[in-house]
């Protein structure tokens, strides 16, 4: 079992309990996990597991966009290979600010 762990040399910006949309047949299954925004990276770890679902370098990280699932903000983390993040949970307007402080532009 992975746990979250920083490189000697990585701030954390940010963290926070949300929940990652990923497929699962026809439709978009939400896993609930933390969401950790360092200087280096960007990872999303899933509760009941304590595995990745998802961690992207900056380098690796197109951006984000900001949108609307029902009444709930959603924050979409898009990687340079066109994979698509969605979350929503209440630290979103958080993690915008944490991206941001991050160098993670905004699309």
């Amino acid at each position: 079992m992975a746990k979250f762990e920083r490189a000697p040399n990585e701030a954390l910006l940010g963290s926070g309990a949300m929940s990652l949309y990923q497929k699962q047949g026809l439709t978009n299954k939400p896993f609930q996990g933390k969401i950790y925004v360092t200087d280096k990276r960007v990872c999303f770890y899933m509760d009941l597991s304590n595995t990745p679902l998802m961690e992207l370098t900056l380098e690796q990280t197109k951006g984000f966009s900001v949108g609307k699932l029902g009444l709930f903000t959603k924050v979409v983390i898009h990687s340079q290979t066109g994979e698509q993040y969605p979350l929503t949970g209440f630290p979103s307007k958080k993690l915008q600010g944490w991206l941001e402080q991050a160098g993670v532009t905004r699309l």
